[in-house]
């Protein structure tokens, strides 16, 4: 009897494995290349023909600092407004004694979130590239990021004992399909995958 015992939610989720890189085919040579995040930057290389795009997703704030001519003192406004954020210079009041003078308007960047990572119809969406590991059943997409992950559900679909590793916790397993899980389904989809 083949035992497993399942893996931590989130190991194989796309903002997970995007660290370590998510297989895809390249749009130039359909060999292929990895998508990797590093601290907001998403980047795209081929193993085949060299090909790369480098796109970035950050969060910034806006605001304008100064010091007033009338009080002397330093004041910050935070911009809220979409339509303001783009203007290289505001007129903003100042927070103590509200005289009204104009100011650069600041962009920093807050931070890489705000972007949200997933795979849909067997595309990965930073770039928009077809995975690598990706085949269908009955019409239904079965998709693996990576090796590791690919590993992870061979293994997981074909043990006859699967067990969680604390119970009352999320597992991996949670995040598959249920028509992956159904034992009718599972030796077919495990052929599929190898």
């Amino acid at each position: 009897m083949k035992r497993f015992v399942d893996e931590e939610y989130g190991k194989y989720s796309v903002h997970w494995v995007m660290r370590t890189g998510i297989d895809v085919k390249c749009p130039n040579c359909n060999k292929r290349g990895i998508v990797t995040r590093q601290e907001g930057i998403y980047q795209f290389v081929c193993t085949g023909c060299n090909k790369s795009m480098k796109t970035e997703h950050f969060c910034y704030e806006y605001d304008v600092e100064n010091h007033c001519e009338n009080c002397g003192r330093y004041y910050r406004v935070d911009i809220k407004k979409e339509t303001e954020k783009n203007y290289p210079a505001l007129w903003v009041k100042c927070s103590y004694c509200g005289h009204k003078m104009p100011g650069k308007v600041q962009k920093k960047k807050k931070g890489y979130g705000g972007y949200y990572e997933q795979v849909q119809n067997g595309y990965e969406s930073i770039f928009g590239l077809e995975l690598w590991f990706l085949s269908s059943f009955d019409g239904k997409p079965v998709w693996a990021l990576n090796r590791e992950h690919l590993a992870y559900l061979i293994e997981y679909l074909s043990a006859d004992l699967r067990e969680d590793p604390v119970t009352g916790r999320r597992t991996q397993a949670d995040e598959l399909p249920t028509f992956m899980k159904l034992g009718k389904n599972r030796d077919k989809i495990v052929k599929l995958l190898k």
